[in-house]
């Protein structure tokens, strides 16, 4: 799958983990950033990188005609148990850059830093244009991305636990991150060791991914080199201007019509 991070490197007990880890190192106003703009808009909406649905489930269940694909069979399957049958096929294994859904969506989200995963330029055009041609006349790709921080890129991250709770009662669960950045590919190599209790005996996985770092201008040169027109880069889920301040970067592309 050439730059994206292949299905057969996405380690089961990821998924198995994903809900109860993100549970508590998400951010609030994240998820609700996007939630309030998929509630609020009047037609399909789909979300790439949908994972086991945490921000899917809340809006099916709040009435949203959503939408959600991942390139991870692993995601989808966890997240096709946790809902009713008859909206099983919302969801889909699919890859941003070749998307083949019938709807054409009024709006396209793609939260949690999904687009980071898109390593090559030729990959992340290539889902910009695959979004554009899923998206109605006048609809937007919302996504989002981390604000590149020159000290962490610097200094690396070695061996920090980020999360130490319990999966299940009584079943401890660990996860210590590592990072060194290679600030010219601007690839961000993270390692994942997950630790955890089971069948009275400790286990350990591993799960390496890279990260792409991207930058304000060049986003919107990346922008302006697809059939998408960029309508802003904001500092925050709440729309405050990009500053020196800013962590994350809001970005919302418009299919012109």
């Amino acid at each position: 799958m050439g730059a994206v991070q292949d299905p057969a490197d996405y380690p089961d007990f990821v998924a198995r983990f994903y809900d109860v880890i993100y549970a508590e190192l998400r951010g609030a106003a994240e998820g609700e950033g996007f939630f309030d703009r998929i509630l609020a808009c009047q037609g399909p909406v789909l979300e790439i990188g949908v994972g086991t649905g945490r921000l899917f489930a809340a809006a099916l269940d709040s009435g949203a005609d959503i939408y959600g694909i991942d390139v991870n069979a692993t995601m989808i399957e966890q997240l096709q148990a946790k809902l009713p049958a008859e909206h099983r096929h919302r969801v889909a294994v699919q890859d941003a850059r070749a998307l083949d859904l019938q709807p054409r969506f009024e709006l396209v989200v793609a939260p949690f830093r999904v687009f980071a995963h898109l390593l090559a330029v030729d990959d992340q055009l290539a889902a910009l244009s695959s979004i554009a041609d899923h998206l109605a006349p006048a609809g937007r790709f919302l996504f989002d991305l981390f604000v590149p921080n020159p000290a962490l890129l610097a200094s690396g991250l070695d061996q920090v636990q980020d999360f130490d709770g319990e999966y299940a009662p009584g079943k401890r669960l660990r996860r210590v991150v590592s990072m060194r950045a290679d600030v010219v590919d601007q690839i961000s190599h993270v390692t994942m060791e997950f630790i955890w209790d089971e069948d009275g005996t400790e286990r350990r996985g591993e799960w390496r991914l890279p990260l792409r770092l991207f930058y304000r201008y060049e986003l919107e040169h990346l922008v302006h080199r697809s059939p998408l027109e960029l309508e802003a880069i904001w500092g925050d889920y709440a729309e405050t201007p990009l500053g020196p301040e800013s962590k994350e970067m809001v970005v919302v592309c418009r299919k012109p019509g």
